[in-house]
């Protein structure tokens, strides 16, 4: 997948007979399937316009230009909806995307713990999970009390391991 996009929505299933279909909104900001937006298609392998969004029961309903029947839209299932890096929204200082945590190298008083190999998003807080050179991982609660400093330009998250916090072997 382009390392320069940003997944946004997944394609879940058509709606109706004239190309609607349900969207997972995989994104903090809706509306980014607003009508005219534009987005890339993993499965058309293009750029798509929004025609029409709507929510119906919960769920998003999305219509984009050119997809006009349920077979047109069925092709879509399982696929993505993504963005540009350049489209994202700034966040307030101390929040950040998911995608510029992974690779951080975590350390603690300056000793390298490991690297953020993936975010784990729960309702209380996140959980960055860490693996080092020989595997293990650490499951690290995304805390301030934790997670003491993140600079994005050196790639370093600093970090304040609580007591009883143990790593994990695959």
């Amino acid at each position: 997948m382009d390392k320069e996009k940003i997944i946004v929505g997944k394609a879940l299933s058509p709606h109706g007979i004239k190309g609607q279909f349900k969207v997972e909104v995989l994104s903090d900001f809706p509306d980014r399937f607003a009508p005219s937006a534009r987005l890339w298609s993993e499965a058309l392998g293009a750029a798509v316009v929004v025609e029409s969004a709507f929510w119906h029961g919960g769920t998003l309903l999305v219509g984009l230009q050119g997809i006009n029947d349920r077979d047109a839209a069925g092709k879509l299932t399982g696929s993505y909806f993504l963005i540009d890096k350049e489209q994202l929204n700034p966040l307030p200082p101390g929040r950040y995307y998911h995608f510029q945590l992974l690779g951080l190298q975590v350390r603690q008083g300056g000793e390298l713990l490991g690297t953020v190999s993936e975010v784990l998003p729960y309702a209380a807080n996140d959980i960055y999970v860490v693996r080092r050179e020989g595997g293990e991982e650490l499951l690290l609660p995304a805390l301030r009390s934790v997670v003491r400093n993140i600079d994005l330009e050196r790639g370093v998250m600093e970090v304040e391991l609580p007591e009883g916090l143990e790593w994990q072997g695959l």
